[in-house]
């Protein structure tokens, strides 16, 4: 019995996956089994048509990015972003009112809202001050026993790699009682650091993927569970009928491509210099108190006054993501990099601020 059923909430244990007319209707050139149209939409020529439903899971693009990843394509799940990995995850492994999962704070906040949503409690542990490390320690002060604990990796809103060494080290201390799941979804700006070929050899070990990032596809909304096969056979129970529309798997599988991973490469390399010169102008100023080291598309900056800076540059059209509410960080704002016009008015507001 694999770690997936073992953990599995009971109710999906039971449950049979809908089986939709992609799902089991096989193969073929003539398919009349699912209450489709035979004609294209309004202005659609025949060879764009769109009246069919799209395979169940498009199997060209999970084992597209099963090459990319590195990953066996049985050990891969397209999702509709990686959103709805860490929904279908909490759903598969945690019963309400029952379960809980681990976050580690400040992170990402959706894995906290749709543990509220599935009424699945939440343990919190601080990263630790200044540097916002993994506190392993801190785990064995745990009172519940979790299901599965989230990692962030580059974090968000921080910017910073986890430690391998902790990583693997709580994948080992859970081994046999948790889910581990890093996710990567800014992992395309410091590749080396994956933990996708640590599945095969981590049982409890389970990665999440996106293309919103840096492949420059979040209208897209296209994501990826990387895990054991056991695991991704029990999400499947749970994924919608029909979960990735044709034009967006084209669409991935476009990116994907030699071509198209050379270009995501080429636009990396260009965000991550501009990267570099925006921490340099933004550490001279004088209503900055201090940048933080970072590996993604983003700068966590702590300000004297990070509302006044907030306000002042809403009334100059720039938007910046506070993050004053989040655990440690009052007066920290969350910059993204973005082209050099609009970096450039940035500097230049924030340089005027009083």
């Amino acid at each position: 019995m694999g770690l997936a059923n073992k953990l599995a909430a009971p109710q999906i244990k039971k449950l049979v996956a809908y089986q939709s007319a992609r799902r089991i209707g096989g193969i073929g050139n003539n398919y009349l089994n699912a209450n489709e149209s035979p004609y294209p939409a309004y202005q659609m020529p025949k060879q764009e048509s769109w009246q069919r439903y799209p395979d169940f899971l498009p199997g060209d693009l999970t084992t597209k990015y099963g090459l990319y990843s590195g990953t066996p394509s049985d050990c891969v799940l397209t999702t509709r972003g990686a959103d709805e990995g860490i929904d279908l995850l909490i759903r598969a492994f945690c019963e309400p009112n029952k379960d809980s999962i681990v976050i580690n704070t400040p992170t990402y906040a959706m894995y906290d809202f749709i543990a509220e949503a599935h009424q699945v409690s939440i343990s919190k542990i601080a990263l630790t001050p200044g540097d916002f490390k993994l506190d392993v320690p801190a785990y064995g002060a745990l009172t519940a026993q979790p299901k599965i604990i989230f990692l962030c990796h580059p974090n968000n809103p921080t910017g910073n790699l986890l430690s391998r060494q902790d990583v693997l080290a709580l994948a080992k201390k859970y081994s046999d009682e948790a889910f581990v799941v890093v996710d990567e979804a800014y992992i395309e700006f410091t590749p080396s650091d994956s933990f996708a070929l640590d599945i095969a050899s981590t049982p409890n070990l389970i990665v999440l993927r996106t293309l919103s990032k840096a492949f420059s596809l979040a209208a897209v909304r296209i994501g990826f569970v990387l895990a054991n096969s056991d695991v991704i056979q029990l999400l499947a129970k749970l994924i919608a009928p029909y979960p990735i529309p044709d034009p967006c798997a084209r669409i991935a599988l476009n990116s994907l491509s030699e071509t198209g991973v050379s270009y995501m490469e080429a636009q990396r390399d260009r965000i991550l210099f501009s990267k570099a010169e925006v921490e340099k102008k933004l550490k001279a100023l004088s209503c900055v108190e201090r940048v933080y080291p970072s590996v993604t598309n983003f700068l966590l900056v702590k300000f004297e006054d990070s509302v006044k800076a907030f306000d002042y540059l809403v009334e100059h059209g720039i938007i910046l993501r506070d993050q004053a509410k989040q655990p440690g960080l009052e007066n920290h704002l969350r910059i993204s990099i973005g082209d050099d016009i609009d970096l450039q008015q940035m500097l230049d507001c924030l340089a005027s601020f009083k």
